[in-house]
């Protein structure tokens, strides 16, 4: 049997969510993003990749930068998660069939260091603090506002007296 990759590893193990939060924590760890903490936002610093999963993710990345839950999702459903699925699947391993698979156990055995311990432990094996606290406490979704109900605020302490609806979906 072949050595599977990390982004491979962590998609056996963890599925696309997984291989995504792999992909982004190298990413970051590497230079090549530059992450606001409080924002919670990422920008392309370098576009250089290794893997087509990293190539991907760059690309994904506007230059405005996204939002790492957003930039985390539209990864996980991205052609290139489906290459990846793809490797693995001709390397013998199927994510329905994981628990029963050798390499499965070694892993969860041996989960390793680095970047390869995030594949196997997910958030809780992110050695970086800043990194590990961002992706444990996401910032909640912005509200959606009904374009018909503009939400208007002319007082001077900012409270919002509503009369024919609140302007929020």
């Amino acid at each position: 049997m072949n050595k599977l990759t990390t982004y491979e590893a962590a998609w056996l193990i963890g599925g696309p969510g997984r291989a995504a939060l792999v992909t982004f924590v190298t990413l970051a760890t590497d230079g090549r993003l530059d992450v606001a903490d409080k924002r919670q936002r990422v920008k392309v610093a370098r576009a250089e990749s290794t893997y087509p999963i990293e190539a991907a993710a760059l690309a994904l990345i506007p230059e405005s930068g996204i939002g790492v839950g957003e930039l985390l999702v539209r990864l996980a459903a991205s052609g290139a998660m489906k290459d990846l699925e793809a490797a693995v699947r001709a390397k013998g391993q199927l994510r329905a069939l994981r628990w029963f698979s050798a390499t499965y156990r070694e892993l969860l055995e041996d989960p390793g260091t680095g970047v390869r311990r995030v594949a196997v432990l997910g958030v809780p094996g992110i050695e970086e603090e800043r990194l590990r606290d961002m992706l444990e406490h996401p910032l909640p979704g912005m509200p959606k506002i009904d374009p018909f109900k503009p939400v208007r605020d002319n007082t001077i302490d900012g409270t919002i007296e509503p009369t024919s609806g609140s302007g929020y979906i």
